[in-house]
């Protein structure tokens, strides 16, 4: 009886097989059975299979890489995780499936080209049914409708559905509900809305699907920076991505500008050095616009034009970017191109906060030219002759092609690899950051101190007494401070330095690289033994500059930078005339200065070494007279700029109504020291007015107008303003 029941239940689990999978089944033993022959020619294909105590899957991919074959398995029925080992040298695919499997009880059918695996002593229909599931999830595609609701039970256009893992995805219509196709029963959906808490779920044998957004409160109520101010993330209606801090500071760049790629979406970010103090990355939001101007983005700090190349990571409050017109409108031309925000970090109103982070870490070339050694230059060279002329009478035979192999003689025979000569496989960075904050309701405080220190990747020496390598050290210090005048006046400071020190060869960068690019690796050595007070003179030939030579002996070249920024605000609340209404005003002044010096030569003594006499002394012949001294040069400038502000703001909100409004004068100065004519020393003056008006109704419904009124002393008299609206 229990027998007996238990065929019903296996004929029972057999019919519930959809009709798509008993034809699947029916089709592959037909197409055995027609394809026996073909099945045969099949496993007598000889191949080579060297394993030893490799997973048998790897095994099973070696002979589908090597044979006209493919395996259909389920991995846990056979076992595919355990180890074989065989030896076949061009040996039949059948003796090496019997080798393999038989001592793992695995049996095998053929099916043309197809060699399907099960258990011992199973047929073929049974493999195929312990094969269902997988095959299921290969072939099986089925449609999920669904409903998506609200908090309140309310359909939810507009929902962004997509399947996890995959770029495939659609949305919800107006009625809330969304069709979508999926692979198999173990995808998962994933629901997503401005606002809402993203949810996962997975689809298993549903056909249908009802999901319950919920509110995300903690991301509506968090502040985003906008164009002069800040707005609810709920109520922004603009492009306007904010960057998370900790992203960046994971990063530790140097340069602020280098941890944008990749973190931002539609912001492009291209480094073309990595040379310390050089290696700053150009970047675009959205692309280039134009070709004719410059297609930079505006970037503001704390509200006044200034770079962020050398701003601390740890300084940095937040960092929203601007993207399009809507965005971007209140600064009117100059926003043309987006707008990048960054506002620093102030006081809290707390005990005191003391935190230090020491970071180091390794800087290395993200590639290297692979240079051909010497004997490898020779033999190619002597290839090349002979392919052009048939006559040619090599002058480079094996005899001495092995001398510039053994390095017997590296002065006659010299075998250079110039990259390996001049260049570091890695450099270290140093990082050491102090910052204090906190405060009380009528005072705040943050102060931040940072040093960092890096090193190029040059092989720099002493042989001439004077630092060679590129290095850099930056030091930065920012100090901001808020005190409150009285119950609705406070009065804002800020404070920041950045000093950098660096240093360089003689010769700059681009002609070391192609100097060690363009020397062949026999034609000469780098140094020469010298009876002089150096010890050494440098090797070359006519022609060609010797790059070791570059870098190291014709001089050095020291840089000083400095950035001063400081900003004062006042911030008055009308409350008391009508609730909701502020005035502020700001004055900023910041100051550039950079000096760079440099001390070099123009020409190096240089010598080559032909041959050695009787004694084996080498006979060097001078080529190049060089200066005895280093010269020296300098240069300095700078810029100053002082910017002033005045606005009037407004947010007040009625029952289900909220609106804002703001009224935003500025002006620019902007000097730039370096002027070499009277036009250029002339003074750089901008001037705006700006207005946004916003209304959003029960946090729902949104309406914004931003305008912007800018003038530019770049144009006639009559042509200088011009009128953003959007």
């Amino acid at each position: 009886m229990k027998k007996f029941t238990k065929q019903i239940k296996i004929l029972l689990k057999i019919m519930r097989f959809s009709l798509y999978q008993i034809l699947l089944i029916f089709l592959c033993a037909t197409f055995a059975v027609a394809h026996k022959n073909h099945g045969q020619e099949c496993l007598n294909q000889r191949i080579a299979l060297h394993l030893e105590n490799k997973p048998l899957d790897m095994a099973l991919r070696q002979i589908k890489k090597n044979a006209s074959v493919s395996f259909v398995y389920s991995p846990q029925l056979i076992g595919s995780e355990r180890n074989v080992t065989i030896l076949a040298q061009n040996e039949s695919i059948k003796n090496i499936l019997t080798k393999l499997l038989a001592p793992l009880g695995i049996d095998y059918e053929v099916s043309g080209t197809t060699i399907i695996l099960s258990k011992a002593n199973k047929s073929l229909f049974s493999s195929m049914l312990s094969l269902r599931p997988m095959l299921l999830d290969y072939i099986y595609e089925k449609s999920v409708t669904g409903l998506i609701l609200d908090e309140k039970n309310q359909p939810m256009p507009g929902v962004n559905i997509s399947i996890k893992g995959t770029s495939k995805g659609v949305s919800s219509d107006a009625d809330g509900k969304f069709s979508i196709q999926v692979p198999n029963n173990s995808a998962v959906l994933v629901f997503s809305f401005v606002g809402y808490k993203t949810q996962e779920v997975s689809v298993g044998s549903r056909s249908k699907v009802e999901v319950i957004m919920q509110v995300n409160n903690q991301a509506l109520e968090e502040v985003v920076v906008v164009g002069y101010g800040e707005q609810k993330k709920e109520s922004v209606v603009g492009a306007i991505t904010t960057v998370k801090m900790a992203d960046i500071k994971s990063a530790a760049p140097r340069s602020l500008n280098n941890a944008l790629a990749g973190k931002v979406a539609g912001v492009i970010a291209v480094q073309r050095s990595g040379e310390p103090g050089y290696d700053d990355a150009q970047f675009w939001v959205r692309g280039i616009s134009t070709f004719g101007a410059g297609a930079s983005p505006l970037v503001l700090v704390d509200g006044v034009e200034r770079p962020i190349n050398n701003i601390e990571p740890e300084e940095i409050e937040s960092f929203s970017v601007l993207k399009d017109a809507s965005a971007t409108a209140v600064y009117g031309i100059r926003g043309a191109n987006g707008v990048i925000l960054v506002t620093t970090r102030r006081g809290t109103n707390d005990k005191p906060s003391i935190s230090f982070k020491y970071e180091t870490g390794s800087n290395s070339p993200t590639m290297l030219p692979q240079m051909v050694d010497g004997p490898t230059y020779l033999g190619l060279y002597n290839e090349a002759q002979l392919a052009s002329n048939p006559n040619f009478v090599t002058p480079y035979t094996p005899e001495v092609i092995a001398k510039y192999a053994s390095g017997v003689d590296p002065y006659l025979y010299p075998n250079v690899n110039w990259i390996d000569l001049l260049v570091k496989k890695n450099t270290p960075t140093k990082r050491a950051n102090l910052n204090i904050s906190g405060g009380s309701p009528n005072a705040k405080y943050f102060v931040s101190a940072t040093y960092y220190d890096e090193e190029g990747i040059w092989k720099g020496d002493n042989l001439n007494r004077y630092n060679t390598n590129a290095g850099l050290k930056r030091y930065n210090f920012r100090a901001n401070t808020d005190v409150k005048l009285g119950k609705t006046t406070e009065l804002k400071l800020g404070l920041g330095g950045i000093l950098i020190t660096a240093n360089y060869p003689g010769v700059g960068a681009p002609t070391i690289w192609s100097d060690a690019l363009f020397n062949t690796p026999i034609g000469y050595a780098p140094t020469y033994p010298y009876n002089n007070p150096a010890g050494f003179v440098y090797g070359g030939v006519n022609g060609i500059t010797n790059p070791y030579q570059s870098l190291t002996g014709k001089g050095f070249a020291t840089e000083w930078r400095n950035n001063i920024q400081s900003d004062l605000t006042l911030n008055q609340d009308l409350s008391s005339i009508t609730q909701g209404l502020k005035i502020s005003g700001k004055f900023a002044f910041d100051g550039y200065n950079y000096h760079f010096i440099q001390r070099t030569r123009s020409a190096v003594d240089t010598y080559t070494a032909p041959t050695r006499d009787a004694s084996g002394n080498l006979l060097l012949t001078k080529l190049v007279n060089g200066n005895a001294d280093l010269g020296f040069s300098k240069s300095s400038g700078g810029n100053r700029r002082i910017y002033m502000q005045a606005n009037l703001n407004y947010d007040r909100t009625f029952g289900g109504h909220t609106v804002s409004g703001l009224i935003l004068y500025n002006q620019q100065d902007y000097q730039n020291a370096d002027a070499t004519d009277a036009i250029s020393s002339l003074p750089f003056r901008l001037q705006g007015l700006v207005g946004r008006l916003s209304y959003s109704y029960q946090s729902r419904y949104f309406l914004e107008f931003n305008a912007g009124y800018n003038g530019s002393e770049n144009f006639a008299k009559g042509q200088r303003f011009g009128f953003f609206l959007l």
